[in-house]
């Protein structure tokens, strides 16, 4: 069985924090919605590779994923050349995703959204859905055509393409978040912190459109829109502010 959106991320818990509040709205409306790890972050700080696959399935069960898959990359090694692009264009065929998401592939070098894996998986994505599309490559599966790439991870000073209000799915994407308990749970302070900034992040980008919580998504060509009244939304009062 497909899906109707599919998100890549380079390591667990790259998809919940850039996309899961958009992945729980599109399942309550009746998506099929599912992720795709490039690796099980055996890099990462903290979590052995059996614990952080441990974490992404709880994490998967509370968004109500249709579909996941880990796939064989190596943590900090992801490669973006001709048999890699292959692997992403299989699993496109396989899932038949209408809108497909990604890491946003140009974030400063460096840790968070610049790890290398995550600026090198939208690049390599990007092509695997391209691939994806090509009958004449050594690839099984009919081959088939993605509508949109939307990517997430972007610089935060960066203007997203759309915004998405999430707000009603706020308190089920900390959830989510919080599965991720090896990489998110602060021993010293015992709290989720970067959770809370996370949380902090949605709310700013909510304010933006007069919402509670948001997530954006950075589009790389103009979005076709046939009727502008479809983009006409009542927003919420944004709170004044004294001056």
């Amino acid at each position: 069985m497909t899906v109707d959106i599919l998100a890549f991320g380079a390591h667990p818990d790259d998809a919940e924090i850039g996309c899961g509040g958009l992945l729980l709205k599109l399942k309550d409306r009746g998506y099929r919605t599912g992720i795709v790890y490039l690796t099980v972050g055996e890099m990462g700080s903290r979590g052995t590779p059996e614990i952080r696959r441990q974490e992404l399935m709880a994490a998967a069960k509370v968004l109500g994923l249709d579909y996941v898959e880990v796939m064989d990359f190596q943590d900090c090694r992801v490669a973006d050349d001709f048999e890699s692009r292959l692997k992403i264009a299989r699993a496109v065929r396989q899932q038949r995703p209408t809108i497909v998401l990604a890491p946003y592939w140009d974030g400063p070098p460096g840790r968070g959204v610049g790890h290398t894996d995550h600026q090198t998986a939208g690049y390599l994505v990007s092509h695997g859905v391209n691939f994806a599309h090509l009958r004449a490559l050594p690839l099984e599966g009919e081959p088939h055509s993605v509508s949109n790439i939307f990517y997430y991870l972007y610089p935060r000073e960066m203007s997203p393409s759309f915004i998405v209000d999430i707000s009603d799915y706020i308190d089920q994407w900390v959830e989510v978040l919080k599965c991720h308990h090896s990489q998110f749970y602060n021993m010293e302070t015992e709290r989720y912190d970067f959770v809370d900034t996370l949380v902090a992040v949605a709310r700013a980008r909510g304010l933006s459109i007069g919402a509670r919580y948001a997530q954006g998504f950075i589009a790389t060509e103009p979005l076709k829109v046939d009727d502008p009244f479809m983009l006409v939304t009542q927003r919420r009062r944004t709170p004044q502010y004294p001056t």
